[in-house]
């Protein structure tokens, strides 16, 4: 019903609501006309009765839709602002969990094979220090680009904080996972973001995992396997990825 609503606008849901309003009226009049025998014609009954509606309904709802339109956006905002990093317009750490454990608990996706890739931008902190946040931020929002461009189909694409970030690919082997790290290692290579007639260049170090989905399977695993893998990444000089592959079944 809400949908169908917002699909008329405003000016043909206020047109709605007056005609509406005219026959409500015209209707009502009519019967009190025939229950106290009231000496009108047909015309006389729907021309008194329309007249008033024609004038005051859409004075009245044009103010009383637009609220409604109004508060529908604010509530889809406050939607989105639930789900999406504000800046990145990927998912915030909360919904990417979600939307993990949702996958993970469905019946058809046990023992299904999947990917899970921590990536932390080299040395963040000093774009920021050198160039102030608001290049940093550029920086930030560019890589964002960079894993929704590059992740597959059906990939869930979060920022953990800070400069961290993670993609979750169901149905993915490690050939495919070291394909995709060395794809994204590649491209955020490639990107120069302009700040202040200044050109700045950044990298990213990768971990991933591949991982079985048993039916005790927990993110947390996942997690812990890839964020070694990214540990070993940053020992082998940044701007790489490593692989593990989860050996136990959590």
């Amino acid at each position: 019903m809400r949908g169908r609503l917002q699909k008329l606008g405003r000016v043909r849901l206020v047109c709605v609501i007056t005609i509406l309003a005219i026959i409500l009226a015209s209707a009502g009049n009519l019967l009190i006309s025939a229950l106290f025998n009231f000496q009108t014609s047909f015309f006389e009954d729907i021309f008194r009765a329309s007249i008033i509606p024609i004038f005051l309904a859409p004075l009245l709802s044009w103010h009383l839709v637009g609220m409604f339109y109004q508060l529908d956006i604010l509530e889809n905002e406050m939607s989105r602002l639930a789900k999406v990093d504000d800046l990145t317009s990927v998912c915030n750490r909360r919904f990417f969990y979600k939307q993990i454990e949702d996958w993970l608990g469905t019946k058809l996706n046990r023992d299904t094979e999947y990917a899970f890739f921590v990536l932390d931008m080299d040395v963040f902190k000093g774009i920021n220090d050198r160039y102030g946040h608001l290049c940093g931020d550029k920086v930030l929002e560019q890589f964002a680009e960079v894993l929704r461009e590059k992740a597959p189909n059906g990939s869930i694409i979060g920022r953990l904080g800070g400069e961290e970030f993670a993609i979750f690919v169901p149905n993915m082997d490690a050939d495919s996972a070291e394909m995709l790290a060395e794809n994204i290692c590649q491209r955020t290579r490639d990107i120069v973001v302009k700040h202040n007639n200044i050109s700045v260049s950044f990298s990213v170090s990768i971990g991933a995992s591949i991982n079985i989905n048993y039916h005790k399977s927990t993110i947390e695993n996942a997690f812990k396997y890839a964020d070694l893998a990214l540990y070993e990444a940053k020992e082998s000089g940044r701007d790489c990825y490593r692989l593990s592959i989860a050996e136990e079944k959590s």
